[in-house]
């Protein structure tokens, strides 16, 4: 959905905006003909890779991909949120409007979370009472084994749960809550007729959502026994453990401010790095990393460094993990244990915070992680084994940007394996090729994968060349919704889709307020989706102007390739890797050109007739 008030007050703020004063508040630029110059601050960059160009009034790196607005500049050089550079953008412009005051996105109130949310915070605040009565001295002792002291106690609002757990649900209900409202948070069981506390005799872990409240309990037992040695709170209408990352909201400012974030295996290892003042860190409590994990993490802006067990299953995660976030778009680093047994508490506790600090700065690249970890779970004893390893490293080498960090990788895999540079290098690009045509195994097809523009095809070409059209044109549109309906490459349809829903509510627009209207959208792949943008404003390809003629002749080239797509590829082939609702798209427009070949057939078996 398009904020129309947030669009107006943007165009407003750029309009009064000088982009290279913006930009050249925080680098320093040079100019070199009509653009100016630096080095990227986005990534290691030692040769000048950011352009700025005040014509087009966009800026982009030609190594990492960044680009866009001077907003979109501010809002990933600060870490900040869309509106706040966007105030920032007006102050350094001395561009003064009440909106950048009165504008406030306010979350909608959900009436059904605030009796619960209240019930969990007064529950807490019983929680860590009940640990500091007699009683729960035993849960005290056990928090001081494990070396978490007042402070750390309060900081993470530690407590524990009287072993009379009837007592538990009388105290909420005597703060005003119901009966379903205690049912409802997940605490509770029934037995003999009473509500009790399922954690009753536990310590308590309070978990809390992205705001800090709490949400739910991982309670752990006392002493040894045969019942589980932790209790967590059930899925709810306020906890999913799928979308809980512990500690989120006390490091996602220190995150965006330090610029890294620590994802750990559980409670202890935050407590461990809180201890040596790294409170940048999250834990996943024993879950796989998901996709709104990664959501949350995308959202900081800042590098993930992954700290995990250094068992095998520990090893296994950090894998899968480092890939997940890889193709998210994440930065990320693996901290090397070396195959150590040890985790950050047990560090900290045994080896001193100097030795912690040491271990989790020990930083390597998720590559050089891999080449590590496929060679200890995959000993290369065997010819098939070196290429099983090869062939592992395939989809990871096609994620390589850079031709020097490329050959570097090459070289140590033909150290390790004994095969050739060249022989790997030959067969990477197979598979670049392969995976671009969509007729390899799906492991070898990257997902946002895009070749040099030189080598696209006719159809690729086509297709760029109408939406080119298409972000500065409003016939374009028209003529792409009467005759081509969709393109057959994901992003441009994708960036199509958003072109049209700008164009049903704004009269008159060009590239750079669509480019500006993304920055600021939630769409959770906008960074894409700007970047394809950007890189076709800086195109001196496509013509500038939109003629009927043109467009006929990228309809004609459009029709013809896909044409060649049904001929030459299967029906299958052509749907591998689509979602339900595009494999839909497939089949219609698939049956769509069978039943017009046949219509095209008869009519010349009639004329010849």
């Amino acid at each position: 959905m398009i904020d129309t008030r947030l669009d107006e007050l943007t165009k407003d703020v750029l309009a009064h905006s000088d982009m290279v004063g913006v930009i050249s508040s925080y680098i320093h630029l040079t100019r070199k003909g009509r653009n100016y110059w630096a080095p990227c601050p986005f990534h290691d960059d030692n040769n000048p890779s950011l352009s700025v160009n005040p014509e087009k009034r966009i800026w982009k790196c030609w190594v990492c991909g960044f680009g866009g607005t001077e907003i979109n500049f501010v809002q990933r050089y600060e870490k900040i949120g869309y509106f706040e550079a966007l105030k920032k953008v007006a102050e350094i412009n001395g561009f003064v409007d009440p909106r950048l005051e009165g504008f406030v996105k306010q979350k909608p109130v959900d009436e059904k979370k605030v009796p619960l949310l209240k019930a969990l915070n007064d529950l807490t605040i019983y929680y860590q009472y009940a640990l500091n009565t007699e009683e729960g001295k035993e849960g005290l002792d056990y928090f001081e084994t494990r070396h978490l002291d007042a402070a750390c106690r309060a900081k993470y609002r530690l407590g524990y749960s009287f072993k009379d757990g009837k007592a538990t649900c009388d105290f909420l209900q005597s703060k005003g809550h119901s009966l379903k409202t205690i049912d409802d948070i997940g605490i509770a069981v029934l037995s003999n007729g009473n509500y009790v506390d399922k954690s009753a005799g536990r310590v308590i872990f309070p978990i809390c959502d992205a705001d800090g409240n709490v949400i739910g309990y991982s309670a752990r037992r006392l002493g040894n026994g045969t019942e589980a040695k932790y209790v967590n709170s059930p899925e709810t209408y306020l906890f999913h453990k799928s979308n809980v990352l512990y500690n989120y909201h006390i490091a996602k400012e220190k995150a965006k401010l330090n610029g890294y974030v620590y994802v750990c295996e559980g409670f202890m290892d935050v407590f461990a790095l809180g201890k040596i003042g790294i409170d940048n860190a999250v834990a996943l409590m024993g879950t796989a990393l998901t996709k709104e994990h990664i959501t949350m993490l995308r959202s900081l802006n800042c590098e993930v460094r992954l700290c995990l067990d250094g068992d095998l299953p520990g090893q296994k995660a950090m894998m899968e993990a480092s890939k997940a976030l890889a193709a998210a778009g994440i930065n990320v680093r693996i901290v090397d244990n070396q195959n150590s047994p040890k985790d950050p508490d047990e560090i900290l506790n045994q080896d001193g915070e100097e030795a912690l600090r040491r271990y989790v700065n020990n930083l390597v690249n998720r590559i050089d992680f891999a080449l590590n970890y496929f060679k200890n779970t995959n000993p290369l004893t065997t010819l098939d084994s070196k290429k099983a390893l090869i062939k592992q490293f395939i989809p990871i080498l096609l994620d390589i940007k850079s031709q020097l960090e490329l050959d570097s990788y090459l070289i140590k895999l033909s150290g390790v394996t004994g095969f050739e540079v060249q022989a790997i290098r030959d067969l990477l690009k197979r598979a670049r090729v392969e995976a671009k045509q969509q007729n390899v195994d799906p492991s070898l097809v990257i997902r946002d994968f895009h070749p040099e523009r030189k080598v696209l095809r006719r159809l690729a070409l086509a297709e760029r060349e109408l939406l080119y059209q298409m972000l500065n044109n409003q016939d374009a549109i028209y003529f792409y919704e009467e005759n081509v309906g969709a393109f057959y490459d994901d992003v441009y349809r994708e960036v199509a889709n958003y072109v049209i829903d700008y164009a049903k509510i704004h009269d008159e627009f060009n590239m750079h307020d669509i480019m500006s209207s993304l920055e600021m959208s939630e769409l959770e792949n906008k960074d894409s989706l700007v970047r394809e943008v950007v890189d076709m404003s800086f195109e001196e390809m496509h013509n500038k102007k939109c003629t009927p003629e043109l467009l006929e002749n990228l309809l004609s080239s459009i029709e013809e390739e896909k044409d060649k797509i049904f001929e030459k590829d299967t029906l299958e082939a052509s749907m591998n890797g689509k979602d339900p609702m595009e494999k839909a798209r497939i089949l219609a427009e698939y049956n769509r050109r069978k039943m017009r070949k046949i219509e095209e057939e008869n009519k010349k078996k009639e004329g010849g007739k």
